[in-house]
């Protein structure tokens, strides 16, 4: 018998139950759409549509009910059969090894989809080693719900790991100077994270991608506030699981006024609290310092009767920039796709493609209630609030600037609005296209400055000139958004992945 492939599987999103749409006339147009996006960006990868990878992903969307069963018929389909490694893995990888990712991207615009898939490979193919040659087969195709977007990556030659340094690393390092441990192994952060609790003022820098086991504690307390300064470096920490009762619940619980964490994505992680008040987030419960350049792929679930859950922070009383979700956050209470309470915070130039729902209370796509100022943010993912629901904010007595949404907004109970459900102060040059609500602001039913894209009177185009012509220049006077590449595709943030 010939040799069995070895299979590489990555879960990327939440799981969802989905059946696939009938039709397939778009199919390869869809496929088109991620290639173009990833074709060129890493020089030793080469990206093509496969038809027969297609084929199989639609035969495997009609055949599971859950994402897993949708990984494990595609698996099948495939002919892959072998060990389960992470893509992470692959740097390490033989000619002719497999590593194959299933994403599935909530939401009706397949362009955002796209660019969040792209996003969350972004970690794993920049840690293919140089020196080797890869194939990416990409498929994407629609399901009730969203789209489901496969990649196939093959070594056509293998790689030399960590070439340029060839010496095994070292748990971590440690500077006393500035009180910084630079980590490179789950042991390595764990030491960090000790070292944290008894000060918490001490600094960590990421030096590789981290898999981490087991249940992680987060860091920080009201009591002992998290002061320190975490860079990620662009790096990734793999298998994040919290569950907890206790009050704040993420990678950290609470972050102080003087603390900061930047350049970091956690891929699937799993965080949850049954704290009546729970305030939980993938990176920060609580954040009253500095939160930058997050990229969150997991779910986030409060199920306590006055708790907060948010894709990135829980509650933020400071600043949440440049960050973005593509996971479910669910709570019982108030639940945003970046944030959910902010407070004497901004949250600029971030934006959430999961699905976001408060099961008592109100959601909205970027932030579930906004007291203070939300700028240049966007949603993609469905919306569900039993009391208000909002495409962007669910409940505002802030400003809402220059932000727009995309997907199905719902209230079980109140009232729903493509940008804001219930609205008590200033919205500014904001734009929507969602399904569901009849009126950019719901609970007064007024579209001024909450513009609906209909695709004829209004366009995108429209609302990108509309963002820049209403809401000023941005970002270093450039611009928030990158203009829309037609009519019917909504802009992007300026530090997305091109």
């Amino acid at each position: 018998m010939t040799c069995m492939k070895k299979l590489t599987a990555l879960l990327v999103s939440a799981a969802l139950a989905l059946s696939l749409l009938a039709g397939c006339g778009g199919s390869k147009a869809l496929s088109q759409v991620i290639a173009d996006l990833l074709s060129g960006m890493y020089n030793n990868v080469t990206v093509e549509v496969d038809p027969d990878l297609t084929a199989a992903l639609k035969k495997a969307a009609a055949a599971g009910s859950t994402q897993e069963e949708v990984l494990a018929a595609l698996v099948e389909e495939l002919n892959l059969s072998g060990v389960r490694l992470t893509l992470r893995q692959l740097e390490e990888g033989r000619q002719g090894d497999h590593g194959v990712e299933l994403v599935f991207q909530p939401g009706t615009d397949p362009d955002a989809a796209a660019r969040s898939a792209v996003n969350g490979w972004a970690s794993a193919f920049g840690a293919l080693p140089d020196d080797g040659s890869y194939t990416a087969r990409v498929a994407m195709i629609e399901a009730e719900g969203g789209y489901y977007i496969a990649v196939d990556v093959e070594v056509l030659k293998a790689g030399t790991p960590d070439k340029d340094d060839p010496e095994p690393k070292p748990d971590y390092t440690y500077d006393e100077a500035s009180n910084t441990y630079t980590v490179y192994t789950a042991a390595g952060l764990q030491k960090w994270a000790e070292a944290a609790k008894a000060d918490p003022s001490t600094s960590c820098t990421l030096g590789s991608n981290i898999t981490i086991t087991g249940e992680w504690t987060p860091i920080g307390t009201r009591q002992s506030p998290y002061t320190g300064a975490f860079d990620g470096q662009g790096h990734t920490i793999f298998g994040l699981s919290v569950s907890s009762s206790d009050d704040y619940a993420g990678l950290f619980g609470y972050i102080g006024e003087k603390g900061k964490v930047q350049n970091l994505t956690l891929d699937s992680p799993i965080v949850s609290s049954t704290n009546a008040d729970g305030y939980v987030g993938a990176v920060a419960g609580e954040n009253f310092g500095a939160v930058e350049n997050c990229h969150v792929t997991g779910s986030v679930t409060a199920t306590g009767k006055t708790s907060y859950a948010g894709g990135v922070v829980g509650v933020n009383y400071s600043t949440v920039t440049a960050c973005y979700a593509t996971g479910k956050v669910e709570s019982d209470n108030i639940a945003g796709g970046v944030v959910g309470w902010n407070d004497g915070g901004t949250v600029t130039a971030c934006y959430a493609t999961g699905d976001v729902t408060a099961t008592s209370g109100t959601a909205g796509g970027v932030v579930g209630v906004n007291y203070s100022t939300v700028t240049a943010c966007y949603a993609a993912g469905d919306v569900t609030g039993d009391t208000y629901a909002g495409g962007v904010v669910g409940g505002n007595t802030g400003t809402v600037t220059a932000c727009y949404a995309t997907g199905t907004v719902t209230s079980t109970s109140g009232t729903a609005g493509g940008v804001v459900g219930l609205n008590y102060s200033t919205v500014t040059a904001c734009y929507w296209s969602c399904t569901g609500p009849t009126h950019g602001i719901g609970d007064s039913e007024s579209d001024i400055n909450a513009t609906k894209v209909d695709g004829s009177t209004v366009t995108w185009k429209t609302a990108f000139d509309g963002n820049e012509s209403l809401a000023g220049l941005s970002q270093a006077a450039g611009g928030w958004y990158t203009s829309p590449v037609n009519e019917k595709t909504p802009p992007k943030l300026n530090w997305e992945t091109p």
